[in-house]
């Protein structure tokens, strides 16, 4: 290397043939390094030589042409040489700063959390726009069966007559709707969810037996029927869904399809069943119910008087409609203000 500059730092080389280490030194002039170990040396261009990254203050490795390592602690000579990873420099520097990388946590953090809460229904929202209700059904047999394989719902035990005469007064009620077509109301008895209605993907809603005893009067039962109605017209099973998974949204999102959706999230049907509607998605239902309650000349204040007494009805042992519907002092004020207003 002549008169030129030398640098030279102490290491250990590791050669690829013997598990030992041999006490060695490098020496470089910038443009060539010798490798200089029991009497023998042997010369490279930098270029040729890889410096792996660095972890805090740990021994690093220069990987040589001939397959060998040579290990040394002296960062500031491998910091010249060329890095196997190209942000080799900034991660360094971040691994120094510990109270950067904290922040930097923190705000990654708090980007995946906006994300979730604000971003996630936004997408869950166009995303259901693309399903067509009619795929959308796949849903709704797939978490009834469940729900009939589990025992949780068994046959009805009211009368023909009588579930006639409600079937005929809730069809009236969805009659004209963007949904109609495909809204359909379903009873079953249950010892394990009590009084109970729900929407389920689709356009089914299921009333339970134990529900209809319940109320004083059929506009109590149809106010219920009215607030499932507004969860499917407004698509809240689906969107719910959605929201609760993010495979699930991807998967919807990239199909279009219910059917892949119904794959991609495993115990679909135990998430629909468990999972309590947002209080924007119970607003929303209470909004629509109401009007849709005066449309057809039934006091809004129906929904007021079922809504208490299912507030007061023991809880079920598996989930109960306050459960899955969230009933609070505020939505009974607003049936009841919606009812003393012409």
């Amino acid at each position: 290397m002549n008169n030129e500059k030398i640098t030279q730092i102490k290491g250990r080389l590791f050669d690829g043939s013997k598990p030992l280490a041999i006490a060695a030194v490098l020496a470089s002039n910038g443009r060539k390094t010798q490798l200089i170990y029991n009497n023998t040396r042997q010369t490279y261009h930098c270029d040729e030589l890889r410096v792996s990254p660095r972890s805090g203050q740990s021994d690093r490795f220069i990987a040589l042409p001939d397959g060998g390592q040579f290990q040394t602690g002296d960062h500031d000579f491998l910091d010249t040489l060329p890095h196997e990873v190209r942000s080799e420099g900034p991660v360094a520097w971040l691994e120094a700063r510990m109270g950067i990388a904290v922040i930097g946590v923190f705000l990654i953090a708090v980007t995946l959390a906006l994300g979730y809460f604000y971003g996630l229904p936004v997408v869950a929202d166009k995303v259901v726009e693309k399903i067509p209700m009619a795929t959308e059904q796949a849903l709704s047999e797939q978490v009834l069966a469940w729900f009939e394989d589990k025992k949780w719902l068994t046959p009805t035990e009211q009368e023909e007559e009588r579930r006639s005469v409600l079937r005929d007064s809730f069809n009236l009620l969805h009659q004209g709707l963007v949904s109609s077509a495909y809204i359909t109301l379903e009873f079953r008895s249950s010892k394990m969810i009590g009084p109970n209605a729900f929407a389920l993907p689709g356009g089914t809603i299921v009333i339970t037996d134990q529900l209809i005893p319940l109320a004083s009067s059929d506009e109590e039962i149809l106010a219920v029927l009215a607030h499932e109605i507004g969860h499917v017209e407004l698509r809240h099973s689906l969107r719910q869904v959605l929201q609760s998974s993010v495979v699930g949204l991807i998967a919807a999102t990239v199909t279009g399809d219910a059917a892949t959706l119904s794959a991609a999230v495993a115990g679909l049907p135990a998430v629909l069943a468990q999972s309590s509607y947002s209080r924007k998605f119970e607003s929303e239902a209470d909004d629509f119910a109401l009007d849709l309650l005066k449309n057809h000349g039934i006091s809004p204040s129906s929904f007021a008087d079922i809504m208490e007494k299912l507030d007061t009805t023991e809880i079920g042992e598996v989930f109960s409609y306050i459960s899955t519907h969230p009933i609070t002092s505020e939505r009974i004020a607003k049936a009841r203000n919606a009812g003393e207003s012409p």
